[in-house]
C-alpha cells in the first residue's frame, strides 16, 4: 500500500482521539506515536524495555537497534524528542500495571496477548490501515514514517539530517518519503520575494 497523502496535524488529533475509544488504546496509541516519529514496524514491533529504557527506567535519548529490530539486517538509531520521551515515561506506567513484577528488560512494549510476544507487523499494518481508512486515508504503518520525514523537510531541517533520523541508507529513498499539500505549496512561494 503506498503512501502518497499528507495527513495534516488536525486530523492526527482526531485519529488519536478515536484511539482511545479502541479496545488496547495505550498500545494503539504509543504505536502510532512510534510510527509518527520515525519507527518502522519491524522495529517498534519488536521493541522491548531494554531498548527504550535505562537500567532505572528512564526513557532514553536514543533508542539503538540491532540488525534483528531492523529493515535489512543493519543496525538502526531513532533519536528522541522530548514529547516522545514523556510518551514512553507514561507508557511505562501502563506497562507497571500490566505486568507488575514480571516487567524486566526482556518485557516487550507491544503484545497482542497477556504473554510476552510481540505483535505481529501483519496485524499492526492491517490496525493502522483499518484506522486510517475510518477517516478516509489511504495509508498502513508506513504513512508516519511519511509523515515524520515530511514534517523535518517542511521545517527546513537539511535533508541529509532527515535522511540520518529516517535511517534511510539512500538519500533518494528520503526524497520519495516527503509527501506535500497544497498548503505547504502556497507557504513555499511566500519565501520569494524581489
Amino acid at each position: 500500500m503506498t503512501n502518497s497523502e499528507f495527513v495534516d496535524d488536525k486530523k492526527i488529533k482526531d485519529i488519536m482521539l478515536y484511539i482511545k475509544s479502541m479496545k488496547h488504546a495505550e498500545q494503539i496509541r504509543m504505536m502510532f506515536m512510534c510510527s509518527l516519529n520515525g519507527l518502522r514496524s519491524i522495529n517498534f514491533a519488536y521493541l522491548q524495555v531494554k531498548d527504550c529504557y535505562t537500567d532505572q527506567l528512564k526513557p532514553k535519548d536514543v533508542i539503538n537497534l540491532d540488525y534483528d529490530k531492523n529493515k535489512g539486517k543493519h543496525k538502526c538509531s531513532y533519536f528522541m524528542n522530548s514529547q516522545m520521551k514523556k510518551e514512553f515515561a507514561d507508557y511505562l506506567n501502563y506497562l507497571q500495571q500490566k505486568w507488575g513484577e514480571n516487567l524486566s528488560p526482556e518485557t516487550y512494549l507491544f503484545t497482542s496477548q497477556k504473554r510476552n510476544r510481540p505483535y505481529n507487523r501483519v496485524s499492526i499494518s492491517r490496525l493502522f490501515g483499518f484506522i486510517y481508512n475510518k477517516f478516509g486515508i489511504k495509508g498502513a504503518s508506513h504513512l508516519g514514517r511519511h509523515l515524520f520525514v515530511s514534517k523535518l523537510v517542511n521545517a527546513g531541517v537539511n535533508i541529509c539530517l532527515v535522511q540520518k533520523l529516517a535511517n534511510h541508507r539512500n538519500i533518494a529513498t528520503t526524497q520519495k518519503y516527503f509527501i506535500y499539500s497544497e498548503k505547504m505549496l502556497a507557504n513555499a512561494v511566500e519565501n520569494v520575494r524581489v
